[in-house]
């Protein structure tokens, strides 16, 4: 009965590793940009904010969002995409029709869902992707390696 125990325990915590997937980061309806349960910064009419709530980006007259320097990051939505500027290179988005909810689905170039953007925050969707990109939250991203 001991053994048969055993197993099933093993089993069971062998499949819920198995199975745990990495969450989709989300931007709620008041703008928090989640990564799972871990907030890691906001959005509003103005652009994004870290968990802090030092601004990171906003949207310029021209409609580019740019960082706290004037560099510019990426566009503004114009029907239903966006391009964002990763590492010196534009990366585009698709922001899918809102949910019954409010929700729109977010996808890369290569079709994969990279986070789910309120319908009240699509126009300042690539400034939540600089805010993912920044925390180390988007599909590609590696860990920061610190050296002494």
């Amino acid at each position: 009965m001991k053994k048969l125990i055993s197993i099933f325990a093993l089993f069971f915590v062998f499949s819920t590793n198995v199975s745990a997937q990495k969450a989709i980061p989300i931007v709620d309806s008041k703008g928090h940009i989640l990564n799972g349960i871990t907030h890691i910064g906001k959005l509003s009419s103005a652009g994004s904010f870290d968990a802090e709530g030092k601004s990171m980006t906003h949207i310029n007259s021209n409609g580019n969002i740019v960082d706290l320097n004037g560099k510019v990051l990426g566009k503004a939505p114009k029907n239903n995409g966006f391009t964002y500027y990763h590492n010196g290179k534009p990366e585009k988005y698709t922001i899918g029709k809102p949910s019954h909810n409010g929700m729109c689905e977010v996808k890369d170039s290569k079709g994969k869902t990279v986070m789910f953007l309120h319908n009240n925050y699509k126009n300042q969707a690539a400034c939540a992707v600089h805010c993912l990109h920044e925390n180390l939250c988007m599909p590609g991203d590696k860990p920061m390696v610190h050296t002494q």
